[in-house]
C-alpha cells in the first residue's frame, strides 16, 4: 500500500515478504545496488548511514516535521540504543538528565543491588540515565492514554522539561500538533530479562526515536528511511517490515556489516520467512 506509486519496488518487498526466489535463495537474499550504503568498517560506514538519513543534523531543530519523517531502524535494541546516543550528542542544545528511581522489592537488597539496577535496561523499558533535548524525537512506551493519542510506539518532540514532568508535542496521527505532559511512571520488568531479580523502575517512559527497533516501527511510514545491519535479522519477516516503511525504493537505504572478512558477496542478508506458516495461513 504504502509502495503503490512505485510498483517495481512494491513488487519487489511483496516477493521478499512471501520469500518467493529469485528473491530470496536459501534464506539469503541480494540487495540491489541502489539502496546499499557500501561497508568500510564500523565507524566510518556508521557516521556514513547517519550523513545519509539526517544530513546536517544541526538544521532538523528548526525543521521538526522533516527529521521526524526520518528514522533509522535496525534488528536490537542495543543497536538502538547505540545510535541514539550518538545523534542525541549531534543533536544541537543543551542535554538535559534524567535518572530512574531503581527499587528492588525486597527492601533490605536496596543499597547493595541498586548500582547493578542501573545498568540494567530490560526490553521495553527506559535507561537509567535518559539523555534529551529540546526539540529532539522521542517514541512512548507505554499506553497512557490512547483516546488523546498516547499510545505505546507514539513519537513525539520535547519541547521543554520540568523535574517530574516532560513537556512534548504529539507529532505523527491523529492527533498530531496536540501538547501533552509526560510524567514518570513505575515500571515492573519482567526478571527473566534481568538476570532473574525483581525489581521497580520510575522513570519517563519515553526514549530517544532517531534510531528504533524494526519491531517497533511496524505501522509507522516514513519519508526517508535507513536499516542498519550490523548483524542480519532474526525473525519471521523482519526485513520485510523493514523495508516497507519507505514509500519508493529512492527513499531507502541498507548498511550490511558483512558476517567475516572472508565473504564474497557484500550485498547479501538473511530474509527469514516461514513459507510454512504463510502457507496456512492463506488456506484459512
Amino acid at each position: 500500500m504504502r509502495a503503490r506509486l512505485d510498483p517495481d519496488f512494491s513488487k519487489y518487498i511483496l516477493d521478499l515478504g512471501n520469500g518467493l526466489p529469485p528473491i530470496t535463495i536459501n534464506e539469503c537474499v541480494r540487495i540491489s545496488a541502489v539502496m546499499l550504503i557500501p561497508y568500510e568498517n564500523d565507524a566510518a560506514s556508521l557516521d556514513h548511514l547517519v550523513d545519509t538519513v539526517f544530513h546536517n543534523i544541526s538544521d532538523y531543530s528548526t525543521n521538526i516535521s522533516s527529521m521526524m519523517n526520518r528514522a533509522i531502524l535496525t534488528p536490537k535494541n542495543s543497536y538502538v540504543d547505540e545510535i541514539n546516543t550518538l545523534l542525541i550528542q549531534r543533536f544541537p542544545g543543551e542535554l538535559k538528565q534524567y535518572y530512574s528511581f531503581d527499587e528492588t522489592i525486597d527492601a533490605s537488597e536496596q543499597a547493595v543491588m541498586e548500582d547493578f539496577l542501573h545498568t540494567l535496561t530490560p526490553n521495553g523499558l527506559p535507561p537509567h540515565e535518559l539523555l534529551l533535548k529540546q526539540n529532539c524525537p522521542i517514541m512512548l512506551l507505554r499506553n497512557i492514554n490512547p483516546s488523546e493519542g498516547l499510545c505505546n510506539g507514539t513519537r513525539l518532540i520535547c519541547r521543554n522539561f520540568d523535574r517530574n514532568v516532560i513537556h512534548a508535542e504529539i507529532a505523527v496521527g491523529h492527533h498530531s500538533g496536540k501538547k501533552v505532559f509526560i510524567p514518570r511512571i513505575p515500571f515492573l520488568p519482567n526478571p527473566d530479562e534481568n538476570s532473574g531479580f525483581p525489581f521497580k523502575r520510575t522513570q519517563f517512559p519515553v526514549k530517544l526515536s532517531f534510531a528504533m527497533s524494526i519491531n517497533k516501527s511496524q505501522g509507522q511510514t516514513l519519508d526517508f528511511v535507513v536499516i542498519y545491519l550490523p548483524h542480519p535479522v532474526f525473525s519471521h519477516g523482519q526485513l520485510y517490515v523493514a523495508l516497507s516503511r519507505a514509500k519508493t525504493i529512492s527513499a531507502i537505504k541498507i548498511l550490511i556489516r558483512p558476517i567475516s572478512t572472508d565473504e564474497p558477496e557484500k550485498n547479501c542478508t538473511k530474509n527469514i520467512v516461514y513459507t510454512d506458516l504463510l502457507t496456512l495461513a492463506s488456506s484459512d
